[in-house]
């Protein structure tokens, strides 16, 4: 792994009804609300998913498509008891799409309650992958959440899994590689590649996606995931050098966030969290003090 990636920071789902989103994903899988918004121009949910990683469902985004073949990006969660994970979502007013098999590894697929795919997979202890075998160790040392905040459910672990859909799986593997120094698994091949995102955190490219110019915002996207990483002015430069499409730059009261494009044209982004001061808004987020703490102590 790169020296600066901690993570898998956010996975954000833009949708047109953030507020129903959330309440989704807080009922159907049981992630911890970490907060939620209801403003006049906007509202959403923050969600805790395991590890260092945050679920937001914000405004924004494209309209759903439910079909696995055209869905550009799907997050996948870990499942310590798959038939108990797959009952809460259907009784959540989840749709089961089916299931996906094409990466050899068994995914069911659902679409949620605006009508975005999902998924769920059955942890693998017998993996000898680092992300499995950290998601291993997590479980038996009883790793269920943050302090301060409702624990994980029993049935779900985390959100394990990142799947874009891409024109060039192999040279994709080979940009991320590069770009952010995250660990090829295996062999690379047109037929898909996976990455390591650090922690528990899988980037699974499977081939079938298409190139498209670079969005003019953020907001335009529908799902993008986000790495948490403790050198962002290193990384801008490095991008910068090597002449990465840059889609937004952002600072905020909490910290530091930057979307850039892959060569195909796919959102993604990187953010650094400001040290914790009782005295600057948003810099004691209780996600973020346990991420820095892990991370101090790595």
């Amino acid at each position: 792994m790169q020296g600066s990636v901690q993570g898998l920071g956010w996975f954000v789902r833009r949708t047109s009804d953030a507020a129903i989103l959330g309440k989704f994903y807080r009922d159907a899988l049981g992630l911890p609300v970490l907060r939620h918004w209801a403003l006049p121009e906007n509202a959403g949910y923050m969600l805790y998913a395991g590890g260092v990683t945050t679920f937001e469902a914000n405004r924004g985004g494209q309209i759903p498509i439910s079909d696995p073949l055209q869905a550009e990006c799907i997050p996948i969660f870990r499942a310590r008891d798959l038939k108990a994970a797959m009952a809460d979502a259907i009784s959540a007013s989840a749709r089961l799409i089916g299931e996906d098999t094409s990466t050899n590894i068994s995914t069911k697929l659902f679409a949620d309650a605006l009508g975005h795919l999902f998924g769920l997979r059955a942890a693998n202890d017998q993996s000898t992958l680092a992300p499995d075998i950290e998601a291993a160790r997590a479980w038996r040392a009883g790793e269920r959440g943050l302090a301060g905040l409702s624990p994980m459910p029993d049935a779900i672990q985390d959100l394990g899994t990142i799947r874009p859909r891409v024109e060039d799986p192999k040279n994709l593997a080979e940009f991320y590689a590069e770009m952010l120094g995250l660990d090829i698994m295996g062999e690379p091949t047109s037929l898909g590649a996976s990455l390591h995102l650090g922690g528990t955190g899988i980037l699974e490219l499977v081939p079938g996606g298409t190139r498209r110019s670079p969005p003019k915002d953020r907001v335009d996207v529908t799902d993008v995931w986000i790495l948490r990483v403790h050198d962002y002015v290193g990384l801008k430069a490095h991008f910068a050098v090597n002449r990465v499409q840059r889609v937004n730059s952002l600072e905020m009261a909490g910290g530091w966030l930057d979307y850039y494009t892959d060569p195909e044209g796919h959102l993604f982004g990187f953010q650094e969290r400001k040290p914790p001061d009782p005295k600057v808004p948003n810099t004691n987020l209780i996600e973020d003090i346990a991420a820095r703490k892990q991370w101090e102590a790595s």
